[in-house]
């Protein structure tokens, strides 16, 4: 077999003894330009990927490089640690220029939806109301979609005024949200917060 020596458990001149196992003496990589991420993906999350989408990466080596790969294995078998099960969901990556090496830590995203020029809002501003209250959001349905998305209100700055516009909920991230429908346009001035003055 031919391919890089990852790990030798053996020495020269070292007595290999095959009892009831056979020994592991070398441990091999046959192909490191085609190397895979085992990921550990919540139950939570695990209903929304599939096959083929794509998913990006990075490692501690590398920490401003975002590596490219795609979901290739969603295996069934559950891993549970501390009655936190997650689901193994494997990332194919092209390695070509090898910089990647057996065992690093990766932090993962996989995109499961993704959506172009679509208006989007700050996920701070969905929490801010005058006076401090936190606006509450309700599932309701869109017909025209057959999704579920959710109706909130952001304010917004309209002739230095503040104006509350309702709103229905798209997909989100860590950040913005998608806004599905509402009276808002690309340009608005919208509101995350009150400036207190200190005194």
């Amino acid at each position: 077999m031919e391919g890089v020596v990852v790990s030798r458990a053996v020495t020269q001149g070292q007595t290999v003894a095959s009892s009831f196992q056979t020994p592991t003496l070398f441990l091999i990589a046959t192909d490191l330009t085609d190397m895979q991420v085992d990921t550990n993906t919540s139950e939570s999350d695990i209903g929304g990927v599939k096959l083929g989408d794509a998913a990006t990466f990075t490692v501690d080596a590398y920490p401003r490089r975002i590596f490219q790969g795609t979901i290739v294995q969603v295996r069934q078998s559950p891993q549970t640690v501390q009655n936190v099960v997650t689901f193994d969901a494997v990332v194919g990556v092209n390695n070509k220029d090898l910089a990647l090496m057996p065992g690093m830590t990766a932090s993962t995203r996989i995109i499961v939806a993704n959506k172009n020029d679509v208006i989007r809002v700050p996920n701070q501003a969905l929490r801010y109301s005058p006076g401090g209250l936190t606006a509450v959001s309700q599932p309701v349905s869109t017909p025209s979609t057959g999704t579920e998305n959710s109706a909130a209100r952001v304010w917004v700055l309209r002739d230095g005024t503040p104006t509350a516009v309702s709103i229905e909920l798209g997909l989100d991230d860590d950040s913005f949200t998608e806004i599905f429908k509402g009276d808002l346009k690309s340009g608005d001035l919208i509101i995350v917060g009150d400036e207190r003055s200190k005194q």
